[in-house]
């Protein structure tokens, strides 16, 4: 599990994979902030975290969002706007990620 920032992240939704993980305090992201994703939970007994990333189990790193949820916080920025700036869709995740919704742009 390597290091990503949220600009790559949303920048290539479709290889995102499991869940996204970010230090803890969200007031501080960026798009230059970096996270890491989680190994698919499935592949580990049930009442194992070895799939967690180091970072959320000696860091506190918080859960934001799994793959499929960035992908379609991407793709309804990009439906509303057609070509949404990175600066929109890092909008459109915090706005996501806060309030388990899309964010409605004003056209």
């Amino acid at each position: 599990m390597e290091l990503i920032s949220i600009r790559e992240v949303l920048s290539h939704p479709e290889k995102n994979l499991e869940w996204f993980y970010l230090p803890p305090n969200s007031g501080e992201w960026n798009l230059d902030t970096l996270g890491i994703f989680s190994l698919d939970s499935r592949d580990f007994a049930p009442d194992s975290d070895e799939y967690l990333p180091k970072q959320v189990k000696e860091k506190g790193w918080v859960e934001t969002l799994d793959g499929a949820s960035i992908e379609d916080v991407v793709e309804n920025a990009k439906e509303e706007l057609e070509n949404p700036s990175i600066n929109q869709l890092f909008d459109a995740f915090i706005f996501y990620f806060e309030n388990d919704a899309f964010l409605e742009f004003e056209n």
